[in-house]
């Protein structure tokens, strides 16, 4: 984490933001809604089987065993199956940056206050020439959300993603929920993700759970039709997740 943890109390939702406020929602855009299209440059390789010829019909298989990530100093867990790979800190950020905005100057903002997650991972490995269904973990200071319920965050968060994408529609939430026995909040999203030539219709979901002075963002990332991984697939991986 970057950026020392505040008491600043958030205003009311009607007020101005102020400054700090602002950079954490762009913060919370740039590390959980975007960077899921992982693009091959020059097309997909010759070997790589195209997501329309999987079939839509297809149940979601029940995740391998694989590598549980452990990181203590935050008291989490979670199993990556073995038939997932791990997305490094340099994919992510190249993520970041091929994916187009709708607003350029918030782009910008969401870019330079973007972090790295701490555990991210994706169904298919690189090259893939489509959105890869992915699964990311980011802590940050609650800072300015410090005594909001975690459905406040995201519902304070949500004009500013109508920003970053003009298409976004609420599929649910945000509401309130609980995960691995913790207050949380959730929100479905659907939207359209654009990448150099390639628009595909994705959804998001996304958990915002608080522990102690830090918050950690849950975003899972598909396509809308899930040909290629279904977000039940995904919520699999999410019940093995510990947070201590």
């Amino acid at each position: 984490m970057s950026e020392p943890v505040t008491t600043t109390q958030a205003p009311d939702r009607s007020a101005a933001r102020p400054e700090t406020w602002i950079m954490g929602v762009a913060a919370f855009v740039a590390t959980v809604a975007i960077g899921m299209l992982l693009v091959y440059p020059r097309g997909a390789p010759q070997s790589q089987q195209p997501a329309e010829s999987q079939s839509l019909s297809s149940p979601a298989p029940t995740p391998q065993a694989g590598e549980r990530i452990n990181i203590p100093s935050l008291g989490l867990g979670i199993v990556r199956p073995a038939s997932w790979v791990t997305i490094t800190a340099d994919q992510n950020a190249r993520n970041l940056r091929s994916v187009r905005m709708d607003d350029p100057e918030f782009q910008a903002l969401a870019t330079r206050y973007a972090n790295s997650p701490i555990v991210a991972m994706a169904k298919h490995p690189e090259p893939y020439a489509d959105l890869n269904p992915s699964l990311k973990i980011n802590v940050r200071p609650l800072g300015g959300f410090a005594g909001h319920p975690p459905e406040e965050i995201l519902a304070a968060a949500l004009p500013m993603f109508q920003h970053a994408f003009a298409d976004m529609r609420v599929l649910e939430g945000p509401k309130r929920t609980s995960l691995v026995g913790r207050p949380a909040g959730f929100v479905r999203m659907a939207y359209t993700l654009r990448a150099g030539t390639i628009a595909v219709p994705a959804v998001s979901e996304i958990w915002v759970v608080p522990k102690g002075p830090v918050y950690f963002m849950i975003g899972s990332g598909t396509r809308a039709d899930e040909r290629n991984g279904s977000r039940a697939e995904v919520r699999a991986i999410i019940d093995t997740l510990k947070l201590d």
